[in-house]
């Protein structure tokens, strides 16, 4: 069977497509008078599949959590800011498709415009390629993000007052967590980390693993914070 378009792959998600179509729809912001439609109804679903798709995964990587932790680190993922932010860090703004009268009167795209749109995309997506394909584009996107979280555990748990804190002050904002170079022998490996928040490191940790180095570079980011500006 040949296909009427060949299949495109979407640099923002990663997903190959077979209906370029939809791609074209989700990228179509509202002020465009265009017949085909914009990219609304697309977003109304892929806002749905997101959050699926976010809560199977959180679901699975927490077993002991309860409902209110695992609702937390769901929101920290699907906030409109986190999604804008993963839009523009993968430039969706320059793909998406705005009326001139729109465009004259706002160059660049609002936060608004990059979250839906993002969410369009893994509405096309979802349509496109099914279920399966969803969770491979969102993977592609905030697997990073989720594999960073921690369940809210209180004072007992430095990550997680340092997500506590972050969803707190920077709306919803994950610290991401960067494996650097180990030190000593093999028998004896000391293990490094650094925590960023939006770009900007917080702190680093050392330790006997990979976990305990990221809990110490989580407690050095609180200290830090503590004494730039008292946590509330």
């Amino acid at each position: 069977m040949t296909l009427s378009h060949p299949p495109t792959i979407d640099p923002v998600t990663g997903h190959r497509f077979h209906d370029s179509t939809l791609v074209r729809q989700a990228l179509t912001h509202s002020s465009c008078d265009r017949p085909g439609g914009d990219n609304q109804r697309l977003e109304f679903l892929g806002d749905a599949v997101l959050d699926l798709v976010v809560a199977e995964a959180l679901y699975a990587k927490f077993p002991g959590a309860d409902e209110g932790a695992l609702d937390r680190a769901r929101a920290s993922i699907v906030n409109g800011k986190n999604i804008a932010g993963a839009a523009n860090q993968r430039k969706l703004g320059k793909y998406l498709e705005v009326g001139e009268a729109h465009r004259q009167h706002h160059p660049e795209p609002s936060r608004a415009m990059l979250e839906d749109a993002l969410e369009a995309l893994i509405g096309a997506v979802y349509l496109d390629g099914g279920l399966a394909a969803a969770r491979l584009a969102i993977g592609h996107i905030f697997g990073e993000q989720i594999d960073s979280l921690e369940p809210s555990t209180g004072s007992q748990n430095p990550k997680g007052r340092l997500q506590e804190w972050s969803q707190k002050h920077h709306a919803g904002a994950v610290p991401v967590y960067e494996e650097l170079p180990a030190e000593g022998p093999d028998h004896r490996r000391t293990y490094r980390a650094a925590v960023r928040l939006e770009g900007r490191e917080l702190g680093r940790g050392t330790g006997p693993s990979k976990k305990s180095a990221e809990a110490h570079a989580a407690e050095a980011a609180l200290q830090s914070l503590s004494k730039a500006k008292p946590q509330s």
